[in-house]
């Protein structure tokens, strides 16, 4: 890609599965390449691959949506804390949000990049259901998840969350068997003729999803003061530590806004 960049990596959980990514986002609202990138590299989660033409992709999203923009529009923003940073200022919910060609005219691109990682920060997280429904309970956040209706198992793969630990033998044996039943249970559906968004009704929580996630300053500060807390589920917290981690390495100026402890 030429103006998204993957940043960094951290793994969860000990089943070698669940991992979270940190993206490069500051450059998505460059120009109209960069915006088409953007767009349809968030879109193409849905789909479990890349578009062969992001351009014509990026159109049907805008057809689709009766000519107002789809969700994956929410994560082209310009950076600027009272002009795009804000999800109230996205793409989606304010068609009329400025360029940054335009924006560049009155203040110079490298600035611009540098409001965006200061006041924006954007994660690719692939973790079990039941914690992705607990993440998307934040709701000041832009996402887009993997969806079950346009991807076979071929092209995203059924996995499912086993990470109780060696002191949990048996019941990691038992939930082993419980997903294969419900692996069995989705290709039977499946070869019966069901679509796929109704024989997913068959697969449990226990199954990886994967989503993207982008948030701002207050967003942040609100979700890292309630899942870095000790009471919160220990999958969660997980998550929320390694996030933490990435962003004191990569975006320091963004965590010092953000960090519960440094606004206490």
């Amino acid at each position: 890609m030429k103006y998204i960049k993957q940043i960094d990596s951290r793994r969860l959980y000990d089943d070698g599965i669940g991992d979270v990514d940190l993206f490069d986002f500051s450059h998505a609202n460059d120009n109209e390449e960069s915006r088409i990138e953007a767009i349809a590299t968030v879109a193409s989660i849905c789909y479990g691959r890349h578009p062969v033409d992001a351009k014509k992709l990026v159109e049907r999203l805008r057809t689709e949506s009766g000519g107002l923009p789809s969700s994956a529009f929410e994560f082209v923003r310009n950076g600027f804390t009272h002009f795009g940073a804000l999800i109230k200022n996205s793409l989606r919910n304010d068609p009329r949000l400025l360029t940054a060609e335009y924006r560049a005219t009155l203040t110079p691109m490298s600035e611009m990049s540098k409001a965006h990682r200061k006041n924006i920060a954007t994660f690719r997280i692939k973790v079990p259901i039941f914690i992705a429904r607990q993440v998307m309970r934040h709701r000041s956040f832009s996402y887009q998840e993997l969806s079950r209706r346009y991807t076979t198992d071929k092209q995203a793969p059924l996995e499912w969350w086993n990470s109780m630990g060696a002191a949990f033998a048996a019941q990691n044996l038992l939930m082993c068997d419980i997903y294969e039943h419900q692996w069995l249970g989705y290709q039977m559906l499946l070869k019966d003729g069901v679509p796929p968004e109704q024989a997913r009704a068959v697969l449990g929580t226990g199954l990886y999803t994967e989503f993207w996630m982008m948030g701002d300053v207050p967003a942040w500060s609100n979700y890292f003061k309630l899942r870095l807390d000790p009471h919160t589920q220990k999958e969660h917290r997980e998550l929320a530590v390694a996030m933490a981690d990435l962003l004191k390495e990569h975006q320091p100026e963004l965590w010092a806004a953000v960090d519960p402890q440094g606004a206490e």
